[in-house]
């Protein structure tokens, strides 16, 4: 009985000494993942006591897994040579590394984020853009053939943790390289009356963020539409046949005057632009664009590679309006004209002998103009394009031509008596 005793005695001590020995040549195997600062680190040591059962190779079953570094070199080399695994390999060896791996993959993770874009027509910055997010994940297949690589080679057990960049589907140079200002262009409109700011605003509105693509036609008639009541807009002085008078939607020719210049300014291909019978005081001559739905329009072509945007703004004494699109780079566009050919206007007086004008005048002491006349011009309009400030084209848009007329100034025809109220100066009554 004594002798089985310390039969068994020996065999604990054989067994805990050959513990031992296993933890002692094997108390260096620790790996080490680095990324960004953050260490993930391995110790075969507090791995040994989970390391679970392997369905394996009968050859590779003979092996002891947990013996000197050596022969787990060995090990693993047969296990790659039979076509066993990397990943199996790897775990057979590292138990529980799995685990590891899989920490790491939680915490190295980012999702992708597509860019975005939000757009701020009241704001000098008219488009935010967000950046994408490149999305990363853990390279499993680089980590395992590096962690055999380095094992089998004696090299250092310490790893950078190799990625896989994600490239989102949107970028920001996607919206980037068609957000560039083109041209900015402004109107005077501070001495419109109400109703033709009114329908000032309306146009403006109507343009508003409107994107036209590339080699497509934009028509003002066609996103502005009818000029009704139904569509909002107001009675206000319009030119008809030389002359000033009242009708719907006025104004909105100096919208469509406005957005020709920011057009050209631009580099777009114009396509119809029209001139109003009487020139027109809030652009230079030969740049407005008389616009009326059914017979005249303006139409233009991006000729671009990227597609365009529309923004307009509106105040009290400003239409404003910019193109917005691919970069100009060192490309500058400049309009000028040229007058020729003019003739100044003739006053023709008339008196009121039929009284068709008692509303505006009475005494033959005063007067008001019946027609405040147009100069007689022709005037040549061009744009100018430069490439890095130097002049390489000139461009003839339109010749206009423009008739003179004669002011037309009305006086009253009844005499002043005493009693009659008598004005120091003579009255001027305007026809707009």
């Amino acid at each position: 009985m004594k002798k089985l005793v310390m039969l068994c005695l020996v065999c604990v001590i054989f067994i805990l000494s050959a513990n031992i020995g296993v933890v002692y040549a094997l108390e260096n195997e620790k790996l080490e993942f680095n990324y960004n600062g953050r260490v993930f680190t391995y110790n075969l040591t507090e791995n040994i006591k989970s390391s679970s059962v392997f369905d394996i190779d009968y050859e590779i079953n003979k092996y002891d897994r947990f013996s000197s570094h050596e022969d787990r070199k060995i090990l693993l080399k047969k296990m790659l040579s039979i076509g066993i695994d990397k990943s199996i390999a790897i775990e057979y060896l590292f138990p529980n590394i799995t685990n590891l791996i899989s920490k790491i993959e939680k915490n190295i993770y980012i999702q992708p984020q597509n860019a975005s874009m939000k757009i701020n027509t009241n704001s000098e910055k008219v488009f935010h853009i967000k950046n994408e997010v490149v999305g990363i994940i853990l390279d499993k297949d680089k980590l395992l053939d590096t962690i055999c690589n380095h094992y089998l080679s004696d090299k250092n057990l310490n790893f950078n943790i190799p990625i896989k960049k994600i490239s989102p589907k949107i970028l920001s140079s996607d919206f980037s390289r068609n957000t560039h200002l083109r041209a900015d262009f402004s109107t005077n409109i501070s001495s419109s009356s109400s109703d033709r700011k009114h329908n000032i605003k309306n146009a403006l509105n109507s343009l508003n963020n409107v994107e036209i693509l590339p080699g497509n036609t934009f028509s003002f008639n066609q996103i502005v539409g009818r000029r009704t009541a139904e569509n909002g807009y107001r009675e206000a002085k319009i030119i008809v046949n030389n002359e000033f008078v009242d009708g719907l939607g006025g104004g909105v020719c100096q919208v469509s005057t406005t957005l020709y210049n920011t057009a050209l300014l631009s580099g777009m291909e114009i396509i119809e632009a029209n001139k109003h019978s009487k020139q027109i005081s809030y652009v230079k001559y030969g740049f407005d664009a008389m616009v009326n739905f059914g017979s005249s329009d303006l139409k233009f072509r991006n000729n671009t590679s990227e597609k365009i945007t529309i923004i307009t703004n509106y105040s009290q004494d400003t239409a404003r309006i910019r193109i917005f699109g691919a970069s100009l780079d060192n490309v500058q566009y400049k309009l000028k004209n040229n007058i020729i050919n003019l003739t100044e206007p003739e006053e023709e007086i008339l008196y009121d002998k039929k009284q068709e004008y008692l509303d505006k005048v009475v005494y033959d002491d005063e007067f008001f103009y019946l027609n405040r006349g147009n100069i007689g011009m022709e005037v040549h309009s061009y744009r100018e394009k430069y490439v890095n400030g130097m002049l390489s084209e000139t461009q003839l848009l339109r010749k206009d031509k423009y008739t003179v007329q004669n002011t037309v100034k009305i006086y009253g025809t009844k005499k002043r008596t005493d009693s009659s109220v008598h004005f120091s100066k003579p009255f001027h009554s305007l026809d707009i």
